[in-house]
């Protein structure tokens, strides 16, 4: 991705068919956490090329301190999907994945309501 704009309050990236823009809080909600079940995001998911970036990653933020919420494993929302699911300093939680294929699309069917602990 290439910044685009890259501010004390206002960071905005472009590429990949994707764009991500990050502001800094109003005045108001400063020193305010983040919380998964407000309104809003949930979570920020990025999908790897390999299996092998999802481990490199979470031996990465493990060095760091995060909160590792969960280590690389295997989960059924696709078939191969494998992913590390962990928090940044304001608790917003971050997960990288990794899925052969198509992922969801390569299935005859989707489960839906599985839990997004």
């Amino acid at each position: 991705m290439t910044a685009v704009i890259d501010t004390d309050t206002y960071y905005y990236c472009v590429g990949g068919r994707t764009a991500l823009g990050i502001s800094a809080p109003a005045g108001e909600h400063a020193g305010a956490t983040f919380d998964q079940r407000r309104v809003g995001l949930h979570h920020l998911c990025f999908r790897a090329r390999e299996r092998a970036d999802v481990d490199e990653l979470h031996a990465f933020v493990s060095q760091l301190g995060v909160t590792i919420i969960r280590a690389p494993r295997e989960d059924s929302w696709a078939p191969g999907y494998y992913s590390v699911l962990f928090e940044d300093p304001d608790g917003i939680r971050l997960e990288i994945n990794h899925v052969p294929g198509r992922g969801l699309f390569d299935t005859p069917t989707q489960t839906v309501g599985q839990s997004l602990d």
